[in-house]
């Protein structure tokens, strides 16, 4: 598949902060929990209006290296990476902090990037190691509770996986990946769904399919991703801009240019807005064309809620 421009012209980011890592929008779409402090020895979890215009709530303690949040199916309940290694949840009620997956044995391999599913108490996350062939990075379902709390979703190295997305219904992750070996500036995005082999979802040359950080929209219809396409040997520091793929994988559009440079996208629940950011060129949001705005089931409700108003 040829990569596509945008038919209209880029789309501006509304700086809203000025640093902001793996953005996460709340379920009522009107706070971001985001990545802050990045440069210090530990990060924090941070919570800002997403209109911005006030300084972000710091909402993890300065003791604990807090990073990549997700919003649990309830929701008080946030989970995200402590230091580089567990999955922790706190919960914005009462401020407690506790292992999500309380069986995991000592010697459990270390979970990053935890996405949670819509329909469960469940994340996908995906762990590194270092094997015979490079460094290795491997997909798990973790479901607290459940009779395999920790499933295994892709190998290595048949992929290498990086950070996943939990489609709407829960069946389906995107992540971002490489066949056969770890090349996170080079991506593409990948599906898998349980006990099916993982592909790609773009069928194009690699470099015109690169994509990194994918989430999908709340319709199911869309992913969003950062992506340095068409360049054609990306490395990690290749300028990127935001780009929508189709579910399907057969369309892509370029929304931004590459001046913002970020890294992670985010869906608003009522799929009108992104937001982005990471190292380097803060925290943003965008609002969305009407074409990636059409069946969102937040955007239905909204709609039948005004009408319903007197």
């Amino acid at each position: 598949m040829p990569w596509t421009e945008n038919e209209n012209r880029c789309i501006a980011i509304r700086k809203i902060w000025k640093e902001g890592g793996w953005p996460c929008f709340s379920p009522d779409g009107r706070q971001l929990v985001f990545t802050g402090l990045m440069d210090q020895p530990n990060n924090r979890l941070m919570m800002l209006p997403v209109e911005g215009g006030e300084k972000p709530r710091i909402i993890t303690p300065p003791h604990m290296n807090a990073k990549r949040p997700t919003w649990l199916l309830t929701s008080t309940q946030i989970a995200f990476n402590r230091d580089q290694s567990s999955i922790w949840t706190i919960d914005l009620a009462t401020d407690r902090l506790e292992p999500f997956l309380p069986e995991s044995p000592p010697e459990a391999p270390p979970y990053l990037h935890p996405c949670a599913y819509p329909n469960e108490r469940a994340v996908v996350v995906v762990s590194f190691s270092d094997s015979a062939n490079g460094r290795a990075g491997v997909l798990y379902k973790l479901t607290p509770g459940a009779v395999v709390p920790v499933m295994q979703l892709t190998n290595f190295p048949e992929v290498c996986a990086g950070r996943p997305g939990v489609s709407p219904d829960g069946e389906t992750v995107v992540f971002a990946g490489n066949a056969g070996e770890f090349a996170q500036g080079a991506n593409q995005l990948w599906v898998v769904t349980p006990n099916a082999r993982p592909r790609r979802l773009e069928q194009a040359e690699p470099a015109l399919a690169q994509g990194r950080a994918p989430r999908w929209s709340p319709d199911g219809k869309w992913i969003a991703c950062t992506s340095t396409r068409p360049s054609p040997n990306p490395i990690e520091t290749t300028p990127k801009a935001i780009w929508i793929i189709s579910a399907d994988g057969d369309q892509a559009y370029r929304l931004t240019d590459h001046t913002f440079d970020p890294l992670h996208v985010a869906w608003s629940p009522d799929q009108k807005r992104l937001a982005c950011g990471g190292f380097g060129c803060g925290l943003g949001v965008l609002d969305l064309p009407e074409r990636f705005q059409s069946n969102s089931p937040a955007r239905r409700n909204d709609e039948l809620r005004e009408e319903a108003q007197p």
